[in-house]
């Protein structure tokens, strides 16, 4: 604590504010380490990376880790009830301050130009709980000073220059085809430059990738988040032999690592993207503003290089939108509902789209996370406290009350990797999958082994690294009962029913669809798409960039017509109907997606009775002659409504008479034997009226030698003749017309219109 650090000159202006303050200041000025000892404890330090929240504990708290300094990350708890200064990342901390009996008096927030959707959210909830205190490298400290009613102290730090480079001097973006070679190649051309290297790529399988790739060419250490703490801690060494450490995009500005003197940047980074709603982990370029954040990582104690694997000219976007503007609000919403806020309700630093909280709380009501009122359920509550997104929580909930949550755990946690865990098609002797992708990964989770099926090692020994710590976390048993498809396929549907897609078919091109955008099945999914009609979706992946973006389903489940009806998927529609026995009796299929999935004859109730009884009179099964004459007066209170500038409300007889039904109380297709005639008949008008309706649109028009049946078009205030007589060869002058109450009047002969008065 004694070694002195740039960010210690602003410790007086700091002791000055009593409110809210923004500190800025560049990266390895101490600010992270310093400033939550200047302030009033218990201190809540919020981080968004679960590295940067374990290793500024430990080396702030020393060899009293968890006694004055601790931390509380997903899975792993280093503090007391007494701890003074306690670290924790970004969804541990909204749930310790969902609470409102919080004992924390200071919540600062670090790294805050990140902008992840939790940390947007803290903003707006912390201020009125606890003080707020905002650090941040790069942010613009004013706006949010301004934005949370406090001051803005900018900070200096200590920077070197440093050299940047590129692999090529054209518009080549950053792409992810032959990423460990390049980065060894990369490495290899700055072999003889001082100091450790950084690489950054964007994810834990490309680490596992990269060093496997360049196991020798000296002491290679990665880092994510998802290492233990004692493998984390060797990259903060300031002693020793040259290493090259293999990091995500924490090492941008979370964590600062000594010795650093050269940045390999692959400027890729794992994103979210969306389609029509749906949301893809995919690649994507990182931008400038990122770029120059680890550039900088290479000048922090010296001058250092920063390697690009892009074109000098590449088209990066300037700055990365805050997730926000990005990303599924989903999490945000949910976690703002167990605060007790409605979302559009709190000061944000930027507004979340409407459209977006709109399409969020839809995705949340078909979960039972929040009721109509957007209001947090017991299940959202149960939701918000698990350490898994909303979606794969829900299916974990829906497991355990079906008695499968071990399987569901391990769904869950291979499904989270995002990387495929087969590597290769099946061969006879030894498939897992049996013609189904989720099987198979259940089978391959509890019994497979990575050379003899064919798996990605890495994905295998991750994905059952997160099952473990989720049964830690729900205390559930490792045991694993004989596998059921009918029953997991059940779970999937009642937890996701938009999983179910449908086959589309066209000559060769085959797709699938639940109702919105097809997607494509993946090359390796062993679902044979010549022989099954009915999936169960539950892994996707985005390919493409732009508008070339090709949906694909990366795991899937062939699923039985019987199974998808009786977890109550699709609609019922009436195919036919008829009359027996005095009661309406219908033909009703259930569809989904346009998909037949069944066909049976039965009794009719509810919305189909009464569609049944419509269809009766319309066709004049029920009342003969009713239709027409309905018809006759409909069209005359239409048209004397237009006449006095009143057009009913209804566009059509049929919308009409679905009207009428409904008011008449009709819950059955016996109850026809209750109505009459009159029952489903418009009000005839008034004699006068009917007069003066025929008056002024006769049935029928002479003029001259001319003869036509009048057709008025009330709601477009248009009247059609239809000539009854040879083709006519001259328009007849528009003062032999009736009045038309000033109605355009176009004549319709043999097919063709012409105008006589628009």
């Amino acid at each position: 604590m004694d070694i002195p650090l740039p960010i210690d000159a602003l410790r007086s202006a700091f002791d000055a504010v009593k409110g809210p303050v923004v500190v800025t200041a560049p990266t390895g000025s101490g600010k992270s380490s310093r400033v939550p000892t200047w302030c009033e404890g218990p201190v809540l330090v919020v981080e968004p990376r679960r590295v940067a929240a374990r290793s500024l504990a430990t080396w702030l708290a020393g060899p009293k880790l968890g006694v004055d300094v601790g931390y509380i990350v997903r899975g792993e708890r280093r503090a007391g009830p007494e701890t003074s200064i306690v670290y924790a990342t970004t969804g541990v901390a909204l749930r310790i301050l969902a609470d409102a009996e919080s004992r924390y008096r200071t919540v600062i927030l670090d790294e805050f130009h990140e902008r992840s959707l939790d940390l947007d959210l803290l903003l707006a909830l912390v201020p009125g709980r606890a003080r707020l205190v905002v650090l941040s490298a790069t942010i613009e400290g004013d706006r949010v000073a301004e934005h949370i009613g406090g001051q803005h102290l900018q900070g200096e730090g200590r920077t070197f220059p440093v050299d940047i480079r590129y692999t090529r001097d054209d518009r080549t973006l950053p792409e992810s085809d032959g990423l460990a070679a390049r980065v060894r190649k990369a490495l290899l051309s700055v072999a003889d430059e001082p100091g450790d290297r950084l690489v950054f790529v964007p994810g834990k399988a490309e680490i596992d990738r990269v060093c496997r790739e360049i196991g020798d060419l000296g002491e290679v250490l990665p880092l994510h988040g998802g290492l233990p703490l004692a493998e984390q801690s060797r990259v903060f060494k300031t002693t020793g032999p040259q290493r090259i450490v293999v990091a995500t995009n924490v090492a941008e500005t979370s964590v600062t690592l000594p010795r650093t003197r050269v940045v390999i940047d692959t400027g890729l980074v794992r994103r979210t993207r969306y389609k029509n709603d749906r949301g893809y982990l995919t690649l994507l370029p990182i931008a400038k503003d990122s770029a120059e954040q680890r550039a900088g990582r290479a000048g922090r104690t010296a001058p250092g290089i920063a390697l690009r694997l892009w074109g000098q000219s590449a088209p990066l976007s300037g700055r990365t939108p805050p997730e926000l503007q990005r990303e599924s609000l989903v999490p945000l919403v949910l976690a703002a509902a167990a605060a007790g806020h409605p979302l559009l309700d709190l000061p944000f630093l930027d507004t979340p789209p409407e459209h977006a909280v709109e399409t969020a709380r839809e995705h949340l009501l078909s979960l039972d996370a929040i009721d109509a009122s957007h209001a947090i359920t017991e299940r959202g509550r149960r939701l918000f406290g698990l350490p898994l997104d909303a979606r794969h929580g829900r299916l974990l909930i829906e497991g355990e009350s079906r008695n499968l949550a071990t399987r569901m755990v391990d769904l869950v946690a291979v499904l989270s990797m995002g990387r495929d865990l087969f590597e290769a098609a099946p061969t006879s002797d030894d498939d897992l999958r049996g013609g189904c992708d989720v099987t198979g990964l259940l089978r391959a989770m509890e019994l497979g082994d990575a050379k003899t099926h064919a798996l990605n090692g890495w994905v295998l020994r991750e994905a059952r690294k997160s099952a473990r710590r989720l049964r830690q976390a729900l205390d559930l048993p490792h045991e694993y009962r004989p596998l059921n498809r009918r029953a997991v396929a059940e779970t999937l549907m009642a937890a996701w029913p938009d999983c179910v897609h449908v086959v589309r078919r066209r000559k060769r091109k085959v797709a699938w669809s639940n109702g919105g955008t097809e997607i494509d099945l993946g090359r390796r999914s062993v679902v044979n798409a010549d022989k099954v009609d009915l999936v169960a979706v539950v892994g996707t992946m985005a390919l493409g960039h732009g508008k070339d973006v090709t949906l694909i389903a990366t795991c899937a489940m062939p699923l039985v017509s019987s199974w998808v009806v009786n977890a109550g998927i699709g609609r019922d529609r009436l195919a036919s109907v008829a009359m027996t026995r005095g009661a309406a009796v219908g033909c009703v299929e259930r569809v989904h997606a346009g998909y037949l999935l069944e066909s049976r004859e039965m009794p009719l109730s509810g919305e189909l009775a009464r569609e049944a009884v419509c269809a009766l009179f319309l066709r004049g099964t029920l009342f003969k002659k009713g239709a027409a004459e309905a018809q006759r007066r409909f069209d005359a209170a239409a048209l004397a409504g237009a006449l006095d500038g009143q057009p009913l409300p209804w566009p059509d007889l049929e919308t009409w008479v679905t009207e009428r039904v409904a008011s008449l109380g009709i819950e059955s297709g016996a109850d026809v034997q209750l109505l009459s005639r009159d029952d489903l008949l418009p009000d005839l008008l008034p004699a006068h009226r009917m007069e003066e309706l025929t008056r002024e649109f006769p049935r029928e028009l002479t003029m001259g030698k001319l003869r036509f049946t009048v057709e008025p078009e009330p709601r477009s205030r248009r009247v059609t003749l239809h000539n009854l007589g040879p083709r006519i060869k001259a328009l007849p002058p528009t003062t032999w017309l009736p009045r038309f109450q000033g109605w355009a009047v176009r004549i319709e002969d043999r097919g063709k219109h012409q105008w006589l008065r628009r």
